[in-house]
């Protein structure tokens, strides 16, 4: 296996790429340096702007950050920018819209990466999962704007029960009110293959990493708040991705988690989680052969059947289902992978690099 670099597009524009996505093979979504998020064809090289995410509100905080770690993600023309680790973002939707403005608050806001997700229900009708708050997330129908979990509780079910269980085993004279509300600061969100569910990479207090799956009918549907945890780790915003519709997969650092006879050599693993009766249960553990950092970002390829792991200081590693390294380039930098269209994404000032896995 090899990853060859298929294009390089040295792109017709005078300011600076901040961010940029691929929305099909030939074509990007760019935000620049002027604030433009521009459409790009690169077989024509020219771009036409969709938005600015300069505004002429006077926010206390100062608005869409230039300057601040951005992410923009596509579903077909859809397109939504944000800034990752503060407050603001827009949507655009051609035809409907051009910049929906979408605001956070700000509690913890600058170590929890805004929440959000694109997915289409069975109808084929498109929504957006997004954070609203450290605690709440929203799902709106993006083609009517209807915030379709608008009045949901940010209690959980059997919340009742659970405290009236707490209080028989706790004869303290604590007093409190309850049930309280849902204390969870939901993180990155990645969509099941199926589109069926929604995994949080969020954290509880402790802190600790605590990743959770929702079932977004039920998630929509039910007044309480549901959910299967996957497991409890430290706080490293570890990468996860899903495997297929039934399995999760977690990076680990023995180490760091104090595993018996463990040392700071001691390789990562994936941890592999399948829901098994309602919850996850540990199905597999890989140990990876090249050193990786914890927060690289991670993919399941289901055409080479194989997990891809890269970060900008270590570079791209491919590993099996077995945990054999089968690539691995720790010079080959990469900004994002796209598995739907099987391409990398490489930006570099004013160009971009587009990269492809083949076989030898």
């Amino acid at each position: 296996m090899k990853v060859n670099k298929i294009r390089e597009i040295s792109l017709n524009i005078e300011e600076n790429i901040l961010s940029a996505s691929l929305s099909n093979p030939t074509e990007l979504v760019l935000l620049t340096s002027s604030g433009s998020i521009l459409r790009y064809n690169t077989d024509a090289n020219t771009g036409k702007q969709l938005f600015s995410v300069i505004s002429d509100m006077g926010y206390s905080d100062g608005g869409f950050d230039l300057a601040a770690q951005t992410s923009i993600y596509t579903m077909e023309e859809i397109v939504v920018v944000v800034n990752d680790y503060k407050r603001h973002g827009f949507v655009h939707f051609p035809g409907a819209y051009e910049a929906l403005h979408l605001w956070r608050e700000d509690y913890h806001a600058d170590i929890s990466k805004y929440p959000i997700a694109l997915y289409k229900n069975i109808e084929g009708i498109p929504h957006l999962i997004y954070g609203e708050a450290w605690n709440h997330i929203q799902i709106m129908n993006l083609a009517s704007l209807q915030i379709l979990t608008a009045s949901k509780s940010l209690i959980e079910e059997n919340a009742e029960e659970w405290y009236v269980e707490y209080f028989k085993k706790n004869s303290d004279n604590t007093k409190f009110a309850w049930p309280k509300p849902y204390d969870y600061f939901f993180g990155e969100l990645h969509i099941s293959p199926n589109q069926k569910n929604v995994l949080s990479a969020g954290w509880d207090w402790g802190s600790f990493d605590s990743y959770r799956i929702f079932g977004l009918e039920k998630f929509i549907e039910s007044h309480r708040i549901s959910n299967l945890r996957i497991g409890a780790w430290e706080h490293e915003n570890r990468a996860t991705c899903w495997v297929d519709n039934n399995t999760v997969a977690v990076l680990y650092n023995p180490f760091s988690e104090g595993d018996e006879n463990s040392t700071m050599d001691t390789a990562l693993e994936i941890h592999l989680y399948k829901i098994a009766l309602n919850k996850f249960e540990i199905e597999k553990k890989l140990q990876i052969e090249s050193k990786h950092e914890i927060n690289s970002k991670m993919y399941f390829d289901k055409k080479t059947n194989s997990f891809i792991i890269f970060s900008v200081t270590d570079g791209l590693t491919i590993i099996s289902p077995e945990g054999e390294t089968i690539f691995r380039d720790q010079n080959l930098i990469l900004d994002n992978y796209y598995p739907n269209l099987e391409l990398f994404l490489s930006i570099n000032n004013k160009s971009i690099s587009i990269y492809e896995i083949a076989d030898y």
